[in-house]
């Protein structure tokens, strides 16, 4: 940050300041749509292998098969670990691997 002071007698300082922060790198896109309701539509959860999601993601799925009629759950094994060496490819093709699969919305568990 760069600070510059003028005064002149009987006047208020004057400071030019520069803000330290870049720009940022990420562009917004706009969100998909939400559904009305998941009644009848399939749900793929997606994991990274990394926390926990083997015993979050069957507790998910029977709360959401209590709360939603005919809501089918697609499981993390489907899609596979979606971290690692290969995680810019599998990444790349998901929108057509899910897709494929008739995946109306999605459940993403990825650790930090």
């Amino acid at each position: 940050m760069s600070m510059t002071s003028e005064s002149s007698a009987g006047s208020s300082p004057n400071f030019a300041v520069v803000w330290p922060r870049s720009p940022s790198g990420v562009q917004q896109r706009r969100r998909a749509d939400r559904l009305d309701t998941l009644d009848d539509k399939r749900v793929a959860f997606l994991w990274d292998y990394l926390f926990r999601g083997d015993e979050l993601f069957p507790i998910l799925a029977e709360q959401l098969q209590a709360r939603f009629e005919g809501v089918e759950i697609v499981g993390y094994s489907e899609f596979g670990n979606l971290h690692g060496g290969d995680e810019k490819e599998r990444v790349g093709r998901l929108a057509a691997d899910l897709a494929s699969r008739g995946v109306d919305a999605v459940v993403s568990g990825m650790g930090c």
